[in-house]
């Protein structure tokens, strides 16, 4: 096939950039190219801001969780080698797994289907952005007795599942999974600029700092709550060098049989036929009517998007370190809507907040004990989790479907039930073909007191080994987690007797409450968040 090359009006690729053009705040890099030839390469704003150091196409930057794909293919070219299995267990490779973490297939892992509960996201709720010794990672996982879902039974992001993935690369590969990725992938592409660093306590040379909001103003160092990051999201790159990476995803003549990379961006189906768009470690999906292969990555106080439009041989990679207001797979969007223009199809439209100002506000089910939100943002009807002021738009399609797409939690795309629920009949909420109907709830603050003082007391999961306290302070009502490598706080919302959701965290997170009763005492409850199901936490007798 041969692909018309593209006229590029690179002043008006600078104008999507050019708010990021700036000396005073961190920013981003970008780099699009192709037939793999430069199209546009450029720095904005500051890779830091101690050092009043400039980001250049030569800064390189952590790609977050663009690092799932690199990890898949080096899985895939071990299976080529018959030492590992897709659809072995993963507890054949990490034997520790006794209980059922040791269930999914490594196939299911790579396609956040396992349906085990991620150490990462369990860290975030029990001691936010505290960082906990090497080890605690394959500890947490291990000590799960129970589970977001069955084994493929539907699809929820999941970090831990690459950080095992990661642990049986290097038993069966004959070397650290870091060396792997550097002798197979990067070495013969000539990646010299990319490694899998697992801690950001690590010295990197050319390496932007990574910069977080704080509190009241001013910044603070990004430092991802980890210091085994592997396979889930630990990659530095540059442009040049991902350009290069998105270049051989398309060309793939170096290495890997024609097996492996179609298994790399082969789809399934889920359980009860719909249409899964997430491969092994990359979304395969349709933009305006044009075929993308791409994956986001996120970081603490950083962000990134990585996208190529394979019947169009362009490639788009952007890497930001905490520039204000700077979502890379919006900024993508834009320059592939400029350079694809003549290409694309109607944009799907957003809806109007207006039409449906009987439905705003909480909606929960007792089958998931999930929470669910529908907010006006500036007019525009979103989808948010576990009560959070801010979601994600929704959009109807030809076919009347209604979709929040890409959200945050990593849950792909989410079909909601609008006209359904204006009906009366419940909000019905489907992704990763499961579906479960929500009624709405109420922020109930009359009820608050009768609910502060049933709920006031200590808990304790053991899957998480996480103490919680619920109690007063002034007119909040306050969770209390801590592990033994730190704590967090959230305030909790009542939305009922037994039903409460938290504000977001520091790290971001908000989650749902579900409180159980006993002998008309409350004997404990189940802690839900977007990536986290049915954490358990009992009610501890000295109150």
């Amino acid at each position: 096939m041969v692909v018309q090359a593209l006229n590029v009006n690179v002043s008006a690729l600078d104008e999507i950039f050019e708010p990021f053009n700036r000396s005073n705040v961190p920013g981003l890099v970008v780099g699009i190219a192709q037939h793999g030839k430069l199209l546009y390469r450029r720095g904005f704003g500051l890779a830091s801001l101690e050092h009043a150091v400039a980001n250049t196409p030569g800064t390189r930057m952590r790609i977050g969780s663009i690092s799932k794909h690199f990890a898949s293919l080096l899985t895939l070219l071990l299976v080529e080698e018959g030492k590992l299995d897709l659809d072995t267990p993963i507890r054949s490779y990490v034997p520790e797994l006794t209980g059922p973490g040791g269930d999914p297939t490594v196939r299911q892992l790579l396609m956040h289907r396992g349906g085990s509960r991620c150490y990462l996201d369990i860290g975030f709720l029990c001691r936010g952005l505290a960082i906990a010794p090497l080890g605690t990672a394959l500890a947490t996982q291990v000590r799960q007795t129970g589970r977001n879902f069955a084994p493929g039974d539907m699809m929820i992001y999941n970090n831990g599942g690459y950080h095992l993935v990661s642990i049986a690369i290097e038993r069966v590969g004959g070397a650290s999974f870091e060396a792997q990725l550097k002798a197979r992938l990067f070495d013969p592409l000539g990646m010299r600029d990319t490694e899998s660093i697992p801690s950001d306590y690590s010295i990197t040379p050319g390496i932007a700092t990574m910069h977080t909001p704080a509190p009241g103003g001013g910044w603070r160092r990004g430092l991802f709550p980890s210091e085994e990051n592997r396979g889930e999201g630990a990659i530095v790159s540059t442009v040049d060098d991902m350009l290069r990476w998105a270049e051989h995803l398309r060309t793939q003549d170096r290495f890997g049989s024609p097996a492996s990379w179609a298994a790399l961006t082969g789809l399934a189906p889920f359980p009860d036929g719909a249409a899964g768009s997430y491969a092994l470690g990359l979304m395969v999906q349709s933009y305006r009517g044009v075929r993308i292969v791409h994956h986001s990555g996120g970081v603490a106080g950083g962000s990134s998007q990585m996208l190529t439009a394979p019947d169009h041989e362009l490639d788009i990679v952007i890497m930001a370190n905490g520039a204000p207001a700077c979502y890379p797979v919006k900024l993508a969007e834009q320059a592939l809507d400029l350079l694809l223009a003549d290409h694309l199809g109607e944009r799907t439209p957003t809806i109007a907040a207006a039409d449906y100002k009987d439905l705003l506000g909480d909606w929960w089910s007792a089958d998931t004990g999930m929470i669910y939100g529908l907010v006006d943002e500036e007019g525009v009807l979103k989808l948010s989790l576990c009560s959070s002021p801010k979601g994600f738009p929704l959009e109807k399609g030809l076919n009347g479907q209604v979709v929040a797409r890409g959200t945050g939690a990593g849950m792909g795309d989410v079909e909601i039930g609008l006209d359904e629920a204006a009906r009366g009949a419940g909000l019905t909420v489907r992704f990763g073909g499961q579906a479960a109907v929500y009624r709405k709830v109420a922020r109930d603050t009359a009820a608050a007191e009768a609910f502060a003082e049933a709920v006031a007391g200590q808990y304790y999961s053991a899957d998480a080994d996480c103490k919680a306290v619920i109690a007063r302070d002034g007119e909040r009502i306050v969770l209390r987690c801590g592990d033994a490598y730190g704590q967090t706080e959230s305030e909790l919302v009542c939305l009922g007797e037994t039903l409460a959701c938290t504000a977001p965290s520091l790290a971001g997170w908000s989650c749902a409450l579900s409180f159980s009763k006993q002998g008309g005492r409350v004997s404990g409850f189940q802690l839900n968040s977007g990536r986290t199901r049915t954490l358990s936490f009992e009610r501890r007798h000295a109150d």
